[in-house]
C-alpha cells in the first residue's frame, strides 16, 4: 500500500470517459506486446548465451526481463477485470459507477480506481525494470534499441512541416490566378513566358516536398523494416546513425530549402 500511495489511480467521471481510460491502455499494452515479440527473440538468445559465458551479466539482465513479463501479465489480468467491470455497469439497468454490486462492500468506481492504480504501478514496475535492463547489456557494452523511440519525433515533424508549407498558400493561389491569366492570353510576352516558366519549377518543387512528407508518414514502416524488428540489440561501439535518420536529416534539409526557394520565386512574379 505504500507502492500504491506513489501512483495516480485513474480519472474518470462517467462510463464513456472510463471506457476511454481502458482503450488508451488497452492500446499501450498491445503496443508493448508487439515488441517484447522481438525482444523475447533476443532475450531467449542472450539469455542462453551468458548463462554458458558470463553469471555476472546473466544475474544482471534475466531478472529485469522476468519483471517485464511478469508487469505485462499483471497489467493484461487486471485490465481484463476492470474490462468485465465495465461492461457489467453498461449491461445492468440503473448501474452507474456509484452503484455497489452485491458481492462487494465498495461501488463499481472505486473497485475500478484500486484496479487502475495495479496497472499503474505495474507500469512503473515495467519501466523501472527495462531500464535495468539496458543498464545490464551496457555492462557488456551493448545497446537495446527499441526502433519506435527512434523515428517517434521524427514523425511529429511532419505536422511542422506541413504547418510551413501551408503558410506559402496564399502566395501559391495568387499565382495560380496569374498562371491562369497567362496561359489563357499567352502573348508570348516576356512575363507571361516567365510565368509559365515559373510554374514548372513550382511544380517540380511540389514533387519534392510530396516525396519527403509520403517519407515521414510511412516512417515507422521504413524504420522497422531497415532494423529488422521493433527491437534490436546492437554494440554500443556502433554509433552509426540507421539509413532512415541519414535520409531524415538530409529530407529536412532540403524541405526546408525548398519552401525558402518557392517563397522567393513566388515573391518575384
Amino acid at each position: 500500500m505504500d507502492c500504491a500511495g506513489r501512483v495516480k489511480s485513474w480519472k474518470f467521471h462517467d462510463t464513456y470517459s472510463l471506457e476511454v481510460r481502458i482503450l488508451d491502455s488497452g492500446q499501450w499494452l498491445e503496443g508493448v506486446e508487439a515488441m517484447m515479440v522481438d525482444l523475447d527473440k533476443i532475450m531467449e538468445r542472450e539469455i542462453r548465451y551468458y548463462l554458458d559465458r558470463d553469471m555476472r551479466i546473466y544475474d544482471r539482465i534475466e531478472p529485469n526481463y522476468e519483471a517485464m513479463v511478469s508487469s505485462l501479465n499483471k497489467i493484461d489480468s487486471v485490465l481484463k477485470k476492470i474490462t468485465t467491470i465495465h461492461d457489467l455497469m453498461k449491461n445492468t439497468p440503473g448501474d452507474s459507477l456509484d452503484s455497489v454490486p452485491e458481492d462487494s462492500s465498495l461501488s463499481y468506481g472505486n473497485l475500478v480506481k484500486l484496479s487502475s492504480k495495479e496497472i499503474e504501478l505495474a507500469k512503473k514496475a515495467y519501466s523501472r525494470a527495462l531500464k535495468k535492463l539496458k543498464k545490464g547489456f551496457r555492462k557488456d557494452r551493448k545497446k537495446l534499441v527499441f526502433i519506435q523511440n527512434e523515428y517517434a519525433d521524427y514523425q511529429k515533424t511532419l505536422y511542422d512541416i506541413k504547418y510551413k508549407r501551408e503558410e506559402l498558400q496564399p502566395d501559391l493561389n495568387r499565382f495560380k490566378k496569374k498562371l491562369n491569366q497567362a496561359l489563357f492570353n499567352d502573348d508570348g510576352s516576356f512575363s507571361s513566358k516567365n510565368v509559365i516558366r515559373t510554374s514548372k519549377k513550382i511544380e517540380s518543387y511540389e514533387t519534392k516536398l510530396d516525396s519527403f512528407e509520403e517519407f515521414l508518414f510511412h516512417i515507422d514502416e521504413i524504420a522497422i523494416d531497415e532494423a529488422g524488428g521493433l527491437v534490436i540489440l546492437k554494440s554500443s561501439a556502433n554509433k552509426s546513425p540507421m539509413k532512415f535518420m541519414k535520409r531524415y536529416e538530409k529530407g529536412l534539409d532540403k524541405y526546408l530549402d525548398i519552401l525558402a526557394e518557392m517563397r522567393k520565386a513566388l515573391e518575384l512574379i
